[in-house]
């Protein structure tokens, strides 16, 4: 199902809407709350976080960044419990790729989950990523490698 997905800074207008927001049970070990990543972002400028809207409505969480090694990362990527399994996060996903892809330096798009995120490693496979052979902090890392041409 289309849904009119926008990624948004997060603003007094979301910021209650988003720090309510949490996943399942099950998964609350394999990424950080929406209240330490948007914490996380005041002391660490490369950090960016957006809140994923459906017209008005808070849907999800994620958290870009920049930084001269590695450049692009989606760095936090979440969907409430309540909107999961309904396409928001396929939609989300392309526009977050969409975003970093607009950079001029933009080769490829990294990000990092917890091996035991079978779920997750499923989904950001079939939205393009492929696993590397790197470990950050006990997480594995995977990127998506850009066709420029496809975003110009």
């Amino acid at each position: 199902m289309p849904y009119n997905i926008e990624i948004k800074a997060v603003a007094t207008d979301n910021f209650f809407e988003c720090i309510k927001l949490e996943v399942a049970e099950s998964q609350k070990s394999f990424v950080a709350s929406n209240v330490f990543t948007i914490a996380q972002s005041y002391v660490d400028k490369s950090l960016i976080p957006y809140a994923i809207c459906d017209e008005n409505t808070v849907v999800g969480l994620a958290a870009l960044e920049y930084n001269s090694v590695d450049k692009h990362w989606i760095t936090r990527f979440m969907i409430g419990e309540k909107f999961q399994g309904k396409g928001y996060g396929r939609q989300a996903m392309q526009k977050l790729i969409e975003l970093q892809a607009k950079h001029d330096d933009c080769e490829r798009i990294r990000l990092s989950v917890v091996p035991e995120n079978n779920g997750a490693i499923t989904f950001y496979e079939k939205t393009g990523f492929a696993m590397t052979d790197e470990v950050i902090d006990g997480e594995l890392v995977m990127e998506l490698l850009l066709d420029k041409k496809i975003f110009a």
